[in-house]
């Protein structure tokens, strides 16, 4: 109300001066909470950001975890792939060695039980043919051993 605003004469004059005056004290309120609800709007809304943000960073955090788990999962895994890969050769190649050896030594002792069996022969040819058993197993020997040791390397 204005400073020359004159005292009201009737009690209608009052009595709407005093509503007029409690209405404008509600305006001020209703502005005052209007104020205060767009400011905590807009502090929701950082807190919304910042806990955007702040969830990003943990995902990101997770994916390196996660990432470098995987990676000392491979290193392990392949640690344990190459341990069991070379162990495994040796062992064929052990078995394969005794399986030759084994077979090589029985067709020497069949050869053996014929050369000896065989008294008329000439001595000549018993040597020929012990030399030609010889160079055979010799020759099943060494490709057995190429074969071996090419199907070895990596």
């Amino acid at each position: 109300m204005s400073k020359e605003a004159k005292s009201p004469r009737t009690f209608r004059d009052a009595f709407a001066a005093q509503v007029l005056g409690d209405i404008d004290t509600l305006l001020d309120k209703v502005e005052a909470v209007n104020g205060s609800v767009n400011a905590a709007t807009e502090k929701m809304q950082q807190t919304i950001i910042e806990f955007e943000k702040a969830g990003e960073t943990y995902n990101q955090a997770v994916l390196a975890a996660n990432m470098r788990s995987k990676n000392e999962m491979v290193a392990f895994l392949q640690t344990a792939t190459n341990s069991t890969v070379a162990k495994t050769k040796d062992e064929q190649r052990e078995l394969i060695q005794e399986l030759i050896r084994e077979a090589v030594l029985a067709e020497l002792a069949t050869r053996k039980q014929v050369l000896l069996s065989s008294k008329t022969r000439p001595m000549l040819v018993q040597w020929f043919m012990i030399l030609a058993i010889c160079i055979v197993t010799a020759l099943i020997s060494s490709v057995a051993t190429i074969e071996l040791l090419h199907n070895i390397q990596p």
